[in-house]
């Protein structure tokens, strides 16, 4: 009953989902995670795919089911992403010689002047992501945009950045540098 007056739009039915389900989503995605504040991040994640996929709640069988596994997929991700994050971070430190202080600098240099080439948007949402921490969902709070819409700003950023390395011969150097560990 509760499912299909959300896949109806009852925002007060969606809100009695969320206030049954958050804890339980929350404290899955602290133990995968070990955060709270990411499993927050994640818990708000997942009620918003949830809203807006509502219209397919009557065709799911086990609509419980499959709110945790939308949770559970985010929080593995989430895992999975900070694991390669943390291992190229840790490579970098290990192996500082693998790239000259020079080559370093020029590399630096070509992604700040990539950022700076990137449409204002684009930018904004690179720079909240990378140079401030912010996550997805705090970026799209900050900007007063949709998640989905930071998201895809931040594809088109990196690609461009990507892009520009290409273009300047440095993504062959990075992924050849990279792929050695």
């Amino acid at each position: 009953m509760l499912f299909q007056r959300i896949a109806a739009g009852d925002e007060a039915a969606f809100s009695d989902l969320v206030e049954l389900y958050a804890p339980r989503l929350q404290a899955m995605a602290s133990r995968i995670t070990g955060s709270v504040a990411i499993a927050d991040d994640l818990v708000q994640d997942t009620f918003l795919k949830v809203w807006l996929s509502r219209d397919q709640l009557p065709d799911i069988t086990h609509p419980a089911a499959w709110i945790k596994k939308i949770c559970f997929n985010s929080a593995i991700n989430h895992v999975r992403r900070q694991t390669i994050h943390d291992k190229v971070i840790d490579g970098l430190q290990k192996d500082h010689n693998a790239i000259d202080t020079i080559e370093f600098r020029q590399l630096l240099a070509m992604v700040n002047t990539a950022v700076q080439q990137l449409p204002d948007k684009q930018r904004e949402v690179y720079r909240l992501s990378r140079e401030q921490g912010l996550s997805i969902s705090q970026i799209a709070e900050h900007m007063h945009l949709a998640v989905s819409t930071v998201k895809n700003l931040m594809v088109m950023a990196l690609r461009n950045i990507r892009g520009a390395l290409q273009k300047g011969g440095y993504l062959l150097l990075l992924l050849h540098f990279f792929s050695q560990r």
